[in-house]
């Protein structure tokens, strides 16, 4: 078999666990065929409350 060819099995089998695991399949074609941040931001916006900026900092964290 060819290197795509294992490449192809090995996604087909790691898709079949997470179903297996009861991950919707709708989350998983968000996360194949999601748009660009910068789309969302565009069409939604930020939201109104900043939640990510009440979040504590974890020590040692960089950005």
């Amino acid at each position: 078999m060819s290197d795509q060819g294992d490449k192809d099995q090995a996604i087909d089998e790691a898709v079949m666990d997470l179903l297996h695991d009861h991950v919707p399949l709708t989350l998983l074609v968000d996360l194949v065929d999601a748009p660009a941040s910068e789309q969302v931001l565009r069409e939604e916006g930020l939201p109104e409350d900043s939640w990510w900026e009440q979040l504590p900092r974890q020590q040692g964290a960089t950005d």
